[in-house]
This record gives C-alpha cells, sequence and structure tokens, in this order.
C-alpha cells in the first residue's frame, strides 16, 4: 500500500530535516526553485507542459480541486469504474443532489483471458466504458490501471470517446506514473492526478495534477500567498495581489515548499527519469514471465501481460480459496502481498527480481496443494 524509498529519497528527506533544525540558510529560494526543479522532470515523466502541473497534497485534494470547478447540469451523468479507489467516487457523489447520474461500470464476470476466440475481461471492461459514455456524459474519471487488481484501461480510446461528447476526462495514476508509461497530451487526458508515495517511490504528502486549458481561470482551493505573482519578493508581500503566478501554479499546495517532501519527490523524479517508465515495465514484464507461465499451468489466474500493469496485478484464487488467508500465509513467510476485493494483489517494482517472483509461484503452488 506504499511505495518503499530508495536511499537517495530516503538520505534527501533527511538532509532537508536537518537544513530545518537550524533555518538560517532557508533562504527565499527554497520556497520556489526546488518545486520550478520537480515541476520539469514531472513534465518529462508524463508528457505534458509543466506550465499545466501544478502541486496538491493528496489525490483526494486533486479531486476536489476537480470538482470545484466543475458545474454539471442537471440530467448529467459522470462515468466512474466499479470499486475504484474511494478518492476518485466521493468527490463525485456530491453532485447527485444536483440531479447529476453517477455511472459505475462494474468489471464484467468473464475469464481474465481471451478463449475460444472470445474476449477476456480486460477488453470486455473497456468496451463498457466507452459505451457508458452519452451525449449526456460531462465527466469520465477512471483509474489508468484498476487498484485492486491492475486492468489496464485504453485511455487513448476512452479519451476519444470523450473528445467526441466534450466530456472532462480524468485519469487517476497514482497507483502507476513512473512505473509505465503516460503521454498526457498524446492521450488528450484533461486532468492526470498523482499521489506520489506509491509507484512513484516518493513520500506520503505530496502529489500533482496536471490540467487542460478547461482550467486556466479556476478557482484554487484555497487563497495561498505562495501562488500569487510576484510573490518571491517577500519585501513586497504586503502589496496584496489579486493576480496569481503563471499557469496551473495558482492551483499549488503550500506544501510544495516544505524541504522534506520536494526533496524527497525530487530525488525520486531523478530516479526514475534514468530508468525510464517504458523501461521499468519491460523489466518487470521479464522478471514476471515465468511466473506468470508457472500460475497459467495451476488453478491461479492472472491476466496477459498487455491487459496489466506490470507494477500491480492481481492473482484470481481458486474456489474456495479465501484471500485474507492466502495473504497472511504468505507473510509468515515474509512474502507480501495486498488483498483489494477478491484480488490477491501483487506489486512488485525495480527492487524485486526474478527469484522474488519464483518464492511466490513456489508459495502459492503450495497453498493450492
Amino acid at each position: 500500500y506504499m511505495g518503499p524509498l530508495p536511499d537517495r529519497v530516503r538520505d534527501a528527506g533527511m538532509a532537508a530535516l536537518a537544513r530545518r533544525a537550524f533555518p538560517v540558510g532557508i533562504t527565499a529560494g527554497y520556497f520556489f526553485a526546488p518545486a520550478e526543479r520537480v515541476r520539469a522532470m514531472l513534465a518529462r515523466l508524463v508528457g505534458a507542459d509543466p506550465e499545466r502541473i501544478a502541486f496538491v497534497t493528496t489525490a483526494t485534494s486533486g479531486f476536489a480541486l476537480l470538482e470545484k470547478n466543475l458545474r454539471p447540469e442537471p440530467g448529467a451523468n459522470v462515468v466512474l469504474l466499479g470499486d475504484q479507489f474511494p478518492s476518485n467516487v466521493y468527490a463525485w457523489r456530491r453532485w447527485r443532489a444536483r440531479d447529476v447520474e453517477l455511472r459505475m461500470v462494474v468489471a464484467p464476470d468473464a475469464p481474465l483471458r481471451a478463449i475460444a476466440g472470445e474476449p477476456g475481461r480486460t477488453a470486455r471492461w473497456n468496451d463498457a466504458v466507452v459505451e457508458a459514455i452519452d451525449a449526456r456524459t460531462r465527466l469520465v474519471s477512471i483509474e489508468q490501471a484498476h487498484w485492486t487488481d491492475g486492468t489496464l484501461f485504453d485511455l487513448a480510446r476512452i479519451g476519444a470517446r470523450c473528445r467526441q461528447v466534450g466530456a472532462v476526462f480524468a485519469v487517476d495514476a497514482t497507483q502507476t506514473a513512473g512505473a509505465m508509461p503516460i503521454d498526457v497530451d498524446a492521450l488528450g487526458i484533461d486532468a492526470l492526478v498523482v499521489h506520489c508515495y506509491k509507484s512513484m517511490l516518493a513520500s506520503y504528502g505530496l502529489g500533482f495534477v496536471v490540467l487542460s486549458e478547461r482550467f486556466t481561470d479556476g478557482e484554487p482551493l484555497d487563497e495561498g500567498w505562495l501562488v500569487r505573482a510576484g510573490s518571491e519578493d517577500f519585501a513586497g508581500l504586503v502589496d496584496y495581489q489579486d493576480a496569481y503566478a503563471a499557469g496551473m501554479r495558482r492551483f499549488d499546495t503550500s506544501l510544495r515548499s516544505n524541504g522534506m517532501l520536494i526533496d524527497m519527490l525530487d530525488a525520486a523524479c531523478e530516479l526514475l527519469l534514468q530508468w525510464r517508465p517504458e523501461r521499468i515495465r519491460a523489466y518487470l514484464l521479464v522478471i514476471e514471465a515465468g511466473f506468470a507461465e508457472r500460475l497459467a499451468a495451476s488453478c491461479y489466474e492472472i491476466a496477459a501481460p498487455a491487459d496489466r500493469a506490470a507494477n500491480l496485478f492481481g492473482v484470481r484464487l481458486p474456489s474456495g480459496m479465501a484471500p485474507g488467508e492466502v495473504r497472511e500465509a504468505l507473510a509468515a513467510r515474509r512474502i507480501r502481498v495486498s488483498v483489494r476485493g477478491s484480488a490477491v494483489r501483487v506489486a512488485p517494482h525495480v527492487f524485486n527480481d526474478e527469484a522474488d517472483l519464483d518464492r511466490l509461484a513456489a508459495a502459492l503452488e503450495s497453498l493450492a496443494a
């Protein structure tokens, strides 16, 4: 449920804490320059203009920002995924009081993989999402990969359908950002929301959003001084400004100037840019190949590589096997997995290798024996 901190990221946080203990060396520049450096790196990671990026505290605050600035009319609808993460649900439930319909597109009851030419679960789920979007849809807010089992959604196809009907297209990539490619500009995503404590390998409490021109004149969640034009001049802060800083900085949380959070995110971005999201996904699929073959020959099920995230995927258990009991049995063998919904969720990253997946496969085989 939380990515580990690489040594470089941990050390950056500790150095920032030491600096904060004796703050005479913290100048006005620390409130701005680190955030701008990270903003540029985040843009490279997700294929976006850095001027479209704003810092938020959590995914919840990112979706709250969207909810505040969108005004659906009565009779409109919002398309969501069944069982998607609550941060991307509760904001929209408020709209029910405005007579807005929430369409939860649940996972189809289908095999994980295609059989005899019949499409598998992922293809059918994507079809159902596209079919749920109509002329009254004002927002489609989904995940790049479903948080319970890593099911991948066809963002290009769904985004194209959103543009056909004029719907806002929002994507939660908290589970996948940094660990697999995403290109916001190419996909036409109006709002990408990421909390950086998971696949981004940074700390809890700082994330980011990428916003389209729809939000250029939007209202921030609060009226912080940091996001006003000219706020770099501390001597002139009492010359109050109505104008905001350029780009999407009006939406920035003041926690972007928390040295521990921004420096840890800086270090994490440097690593992820060195490793590159596409290489991370390719590496994980390689180390998972033998594991997937072993499971395919057993009583367990796992989706095909093209249908799932590599850094987050679900293992479907045979009938009668309780997910919670499997998790506890694996924990007793020092193998850590999660249970989300009915799936045993496995979340490898670059700190894993084939031997780790072999151990997991052997443990699952023994539990089914």
